[in-house]
């Protein structure tokens, strides 16, 4: 899919811009799902991909390694005001890629039970769900999802 004005780039997690909308997606789940719910650290390794529409900043997808051959999708966001475009399609892309260029040949994920757009999202580029992992296995609220690449 291609969208006028869409750029991908790959980018540290200090990057200024993956740091705003990552806060920017705490605040809607904090506003989602209470603030209570668990912040997992990153990954020293990690690596975002960063979606500006027209040079502004509008979405992030974060590829965490965990063992060899897996990787785990983190972060993924689209802001409110450029969703419905098909940009989080185009990120879950751009993150599948980045995995099987880095040799990874599964991918996994966490999500909420109230993300139903998230949870379409996935099914629909083939993730199945999975048993809960760690530190996923005693919430409630959380979704897991993995995905043979």
């Amino acid at each position: 899919m291609v969208i006028e004005g869409v750029e991908l780039q790959e980018t540290p997690a200090t990057n200024p811009a993956i740091r705003a909308l990552i806060t920017a997606q705490q605040a809607e789940l904090s506003a989602m799902y209470g603030e209570d719910q668990p912040l997992v650290a990153l990954h020293p390794d990690i690596t975002f991909t960063l979606l500006t529409l027209d040079g502004a900043p509008v979405g992030c997808v974060g590829l965490q390694p965990v063992a060899p051959a897996l990787g785990e999708i983190k972060r993924m966001y689209v802001a409110p005001t450029a969703r419905g475009w098909g940009l989080s399609r185009i990120l879950l892309d751009a993150v599948e890629s980045q995995a099987r260029a880095a040799g990874l040949t599964r991918l996994r994920l966490e999500t909420g039970t109230k993300q139903v757009e998230a949870i379409a999202l996935y099914t629909n580029h083939g993730y199945k769900p999975t048993p809960p992992y760690p530190p996923f296995e005693h919430e409630p609220v959380s979704l897991c999802y993995a995905k043979d690449l």
